[in-house]
């Protein structure tokens, strides 16, 4: 269980100030993290959820924060608990995606990662995550195919997509 789950329980907050609206509670965590604080951040994630346990956005906030400070465990939850919310969620998918793969279950990452695809096939995202995921597992030509795919379904973003390519096919020789 990590810290993060006992805000899903309610508020023990007797005697403490009252919580400003949730707006203002989502403004101040993407203002932190705007500012690279993190910490900050979870905070007033944590605060927003006590106050609304199935707002999408602070669950995507969360899943965000706890990714960047390492904690795949954290975000693995808040994705799971967005895609509760919103089933086909292409960004929780690819954050779910992205926490498996980092905790060693790449195989359920890409599958993750698919399905964002598969929900989202013009989000460039999920394809650049799941090309860098397969070269992090040592799966350069999947990773190159991943390349490919994205280059096919989004035009716009070749020159981008051939960069990481090119990086593939550099550490896919190594």
């Amino acid at each position: 269980m990590t810290g993060d789950e006992s805000a899903y329980g309610g508020s023990e907050r007797d005697g403490a100030a009252p919580l400003p609206p949730l707006d203002t509670i989502i403004e101040q965590a993407r203002a932190a993290i705007n500012q690279h604080d993190l910490g900050d951040a979870r905070e007033r994630i944590i605060q927003g959820l006590a106050l609304a346990p199935e707002n999408l956005t602070l669950l995507d906030l969360g899943g965000f924060v706890c990714f960047f400070l390492g904690d795949y465990v954290a975000t693995e939850m808040y994705c799971r608990r967005a895609l509760a919310v919103k089933p086909d969620h292409a960004y929780a998918c690819k954050g779910l995606g992205l926490a498996l793969a980092r905790q060693g279950r790449v195989d359920e990452g890409v599958q993750s990662l698919e399905r964002a695809i598969a929900l989202a096939p013009e989000w460039v995202d999920s394809y650049w995550d799941l090309a860098v995921t397969l070269l992090e597992a040592g799966r350069s030509d999947e990773a190159l195919h991943a390349v490919e795919r994205g280059e096919a379904a989004v035009p716009g973003e070749t020159k981008r997509l051939r960069g990481l390519a090119q990086t593939i096919r550099t550490r896919g020789r190594r």
